[in-house]
């Protein structure tokens, strides 16, 4: 699938290459992702949106081998990940954060901790995790918390630990798994700040999977839409607007959802070369 001139200049932080992976579901029928490319430049926020089944998932879990293909390949920042060793593969993961529909957070352990388990396990020095769970927190507001158990945390707090733990390592690329489903639509829009604030003070690149447009629409620069285990389409919605005539764009006429074209474009162009979306503007309006 071609990209924009606008991106086509920018190198890759993700890169798939004609992936495929495929499961049997209990109706004995083939299911997962059909041979699909995708290309994400570096500083993208990217959205992969489709119904239940469509494989959005198994797709995002393909780009750090949580699901490894059964062909194609691989490339995250130039790195080819399928032609790794599993030494190369867990070293290539640290560059790699990851947050989860249900945080995966670990209750016996206090914030702080969670946030320090990957590089603890990652052997870091004990002062470089000990900073780097102070700035992480203190990014995500929940400094004051380092020493709770997340069992007294509320559902938006658990997922500000979740990106703090992802942040932690300063990761190239952030993979998010559908991760305001769980959360009321008040804590999913400072969550959305919060994520892109990552993506705007650190240049993390963001690739997002989710059901809920208004996510896509108020985080993404662009959006990939995923039916049959295929990406159908993918759009510039970097000014919150849904092209009209769009196959997404009938998409959401058939199926009663939020029509395009109902969040403002940005004020103000972006700075330092930052692409241009009003999220990054209005999320904390």
């Amino acid at each position: 699938m071609s990209q924009t001139s606008s991106t086509a200049s920018v190198p890759p932080a993700i890169e798939l290459r004609g992936v495929s992976r495929r499961f049997a579901d209990p109706g004995g029928r083939s299911v997962g992702v059909h041979p699909t490319s995708l290309i994400v430049p570096q500083g993208e926020i990217h959205g992969i949106i489709g119904f239940s089944g469509a494989g959005k998932s198994t797709l995002l879990r393909i780009v750090n081998l949580l699901e490894r293909p059964d062909a194609g390949e691989v490339v995250v920042h130039g790195e080819t990940l399928t032609r790794l060793s599993a030494a190369g593969l867990r070293q290539a993961r640290h560059r790699i954060g990851m947050i989860f529909q249900h945080f995966n957070l670990l209750h016996n352990l206090t914030v702080a901790d969670n946030v320090a388990l990957p590089m603890r396990i990652a052997g870091e020095r004990p002062a470089r995790i000990a900073e780097r769970v102070r700035v992480c927190l203190d990014f995500v507001g929940l400094a004051e918390k380092a020493d709770v158990y997340p069992g007294r945390l509320s559902g938006g707090q658990k997922q500000r630990v979740a990106i703090a733990r992802a942040l932690a390592p300063e990761p190239h690329v952030l993979l998010a798994d559908e991760p305001t489903s769980a959360l009321d639509p008040r804590t999913t829009l400072d969550l959305l700040g919060v994520l892109a604030d990552a993506n705007r003070k650190f240049g993390v690149t963001i690739l997002l999977v989710s059901h809920e447009m208004e996510v896509i629409r108020r985080l993404c620069h662009r959006v990939s839409v995923m039916e049959g285990g295929r990406i159908v389409e993918q759009l510039d919605i970097a000014g919150g607007r849904i092209p009209e005539g769009s196959r997404l764009a009938g998409w959401l006429q058939d199926f009663g959802a939020v029509g395009p074209a109902a969040s403002p474009s940005p004020s103000a162009p972006p700075q330092d070369g930052a692409p241009s979306h009003f999220a990054l503007e209005a999320a904390h309006v």
